[in-house]
């Protein structure tokens, strides 16, 4: 989980910290409950940062990528059953 640092550790002002709690949120909807690095988590906390419509590009990007993700694994391996032609040694 992201944790939004003491807005007294940085010189920013209190709209700043508000609309970053928000984004934080937002990407704890999607990185709550993984794992991340402390680098990792300073660099959503950078991210939080930006935008709004940055952040919510990003977040959509990621969403996007877990639905692909999840679509592949759902597929069962391609399994290849006709042999190439005689002569041919691979696609390379």
């Amino acid at each position: 989980m992201i944790i939004q640092p003491d807005r007294e550790s940085r010189n920013v002002n209190e709209l700043f910290y508000e609309y970053e709690a928000r984004r934080i949120a937002e990407l704890n909807e999607i990185f709550g409950e993984v794992e991340l690095t402390a680098a990792e988590k300073r660099t959503l906390i950078w991210l939080a940062g930006w935008e709004e419509s940055t952040v919510a590009n990003v977040i959509s990007a990621v969403r996007k990528a877990m639905e692909a993700e999840a679509k592949r694994q759902e597929l069962p391996p391609v399994r290849r059953t006709e042999k190439p032609p005689a002569g041919r040694k691979g696609s390379f």
